[in-house]
């Protein structure tokens, strides 16, 4: 079962007005995947990752800095770890981008994934930020791994200025969400004592190279 969103321009009135569609699906994947596993499996790799590569990061304007395992989303790809909750997780992604597109009546294509973990701490946040906006833009999205009393925003990409128009989905342990790529997005700030965990993911229906994967 998925929920969808759309966020839609009213019927133009003249030929300067704004015309766009976004869209944004929700689904529970919390009864088919361990995420205490993979909770865990994340955690135990943060240490190494962050020491194996120390040049080159970018934490893409979430602003959580070059400690981060964000900072190094381009230097791996969680979808490639061998560990079997990982791989059902992809498994899941891909049965969810099908059911998203059929519900929205597009052609399914093959598509490559890149993904990476974000671990979050008391007082972190992830400030507003998108993640693609030329002509190959297609989805992305994130998992819950953890979280506590948290949300994420997302804001209409032509009303971002005055009077932002954003809407709020309450991040859920087992909720993975998909979303135009185009949409800007930020998260509540952590205030739980343990971790909030999430994997993100870029879909793309071109192989746009680096470490990403066929889905």
């Amino acid at each position: 079962m998925i929920n969808v969103w759309q966020i839609t321009s009213e019927e133009p009135k003249t030929p300067f007005a704004p015309v766009y569609k976004h869209y944004i699906c929700t689904a529970d994947l919390s009864k088919l995947i361990d995420f205490k596993d993979v909770k865990y499996t994340i955690l135990g790799k943060e240490k190494a990752i962050i020491r194996e590569y120390d040049a080159g990061l970018n934490d893409a304007y979430t602003e959580l800095g070059d400690d981060s395992l964000t900072s190094r989303f381009e230097h791996y790809n969680v979808f490639k770890w061998p560990e079997p909750e990982i791989s059902k997780l992809k498994s899941a992604v891909k049965s969810i981008h099908d059911m998203f597109l059929t519900y929205l009546k597009f052609e399914i294509k093959p598509v490559y994934i890149n993904g990476w973990a974000n671990v979050m701490r008391k007082g972190q946040q992830i400030k507003t930020h998108l993640h693609n906006v030329d002509q190959t833009c297609y989805l992305g999205g994130h998992i819950c791994v953890a979280c506590e009393n948290s949300s994420t925003f997302y804001i209409n990409p032509v009303n971002t200025i005055n009077d932002p128009e954003t809407f709020e989905i309450e991040n859920k342990v087992g909720q993975i969400t998909l979303f135009s790529n185009c949409i800007p997005h930020y998260t509540s700030k952590h205030e739980g004592n343990s971790e909030r965990i999430t994997m993100a993911f870029d879909l793309n229906v071109i192989d746009k190279g680096g470490n990403s994967v066929l889905l």
